[in-house]
């Protein structure tokens, strides 16, 4: 039935940074649903598989991405959240994982429902709950269960974080699940100071000043989609991306 209602959910999106469903089968069990998918694979892997412009290692055969490139990918997903805000859709696992890279750093939002299996590593399993990505939760979500556009425009600062780390460390990596546990509860009682990640090197101030917006306590103080995605449009202004031949 859960199933049934995200196909639902999921067929009258169509937005060019969101993967769309290209069929479906509903008759009997298993229920099978195919979504566009990319060449490049997710976005986790894609950036795993290169490094910065601005690296200086000398025997690295990777391929590189600039800062401007990287900001050029987040603004599509920033654009996708747009779209899903406004539609009124909430998506509760929004990370790197979850994203598709196509031709010329195309992104789309692609929950594949195949995460849990692929990055078991990223899951933590809740009471009741079943498995749920902590690392990129906001404290409401995993504290009490409560899911907004909100609560997702925090996810969406965690990815921001691991699109300009290159995704070369898990969120959190230093603290073990049930630290990360504890660290939401000092959000819910206010008491002390929260672990938040850090700038990323080569990430502009107001680029990780964005990011703690996103983290604030107080969902009505975190910004929009909206708004993330003008500020990042902003900040784009001066890339050229230049197309695959």
């Amino acid at each position: 039935e859960e199933f049934e209602r995200e196909m639902e959910e999921m067929l009258p999106l169509n937005q060019e940074n969101i993967s769309c469903v290209l069929g479906a089968c509903l008759e009997k069990e298993p229920h099978l649903l195919v979504m566009e998918y990319s060449e490049h694979g997710d976005l986790y892997q894609f950036l795993q598989n290169h490094v910065a412009e601005s690296t200086n290692l000398p025997h690295s055969h990777a391929e590189t991405l600039s800062y401007g490139c990287l900001i050029y990918m987040a603004t599509q997903i920033a654009a996708g959240m747009k779209y899903l805000e406004q539609n009124n859709y909430i998506l509760n696992d929004l990370a790197t994982r979850n994203c598709i890279v196509g031709e010329d750093h195309r992104v789309k939002i692609a929950d594949l429902g195949v995460s849990r299996n692929v990055y078991p590593a990223d899951y933590f399993e809740l009471p009741g709950r079943g498995d749920c990505p902590i690392r990129w939760m906001a404290w409401e979500s995993i504290i009490m269960d409560k899911y907004s556009s909100r609560s997702v425009v925090w996810s969406f600062a965690v990815t921001l974080w691991e699109i300009l780390t290159f995704a070369r460390e898990q969120p959190f990596e230093d603290l073990t699940d049930e630290k990360v546990m504890e660290n939401a509860k000092i959000y819910e009682k206010s008491c002390g100071k929260p672990i938040t990640l850090v700038q990323p090197i080569g990430c502009h101030k107001e680029v990780y000043d964005l990011m703690c917006e996103c983290w604030q306590r107080k969902e009505a103080d975190r910004p929009t989609f909206k708004e993330i995605h003008m500020f990042l449009q902003r900040k784009n202004l001066g890339y050229k991306h230049h197309r695959s031949s």
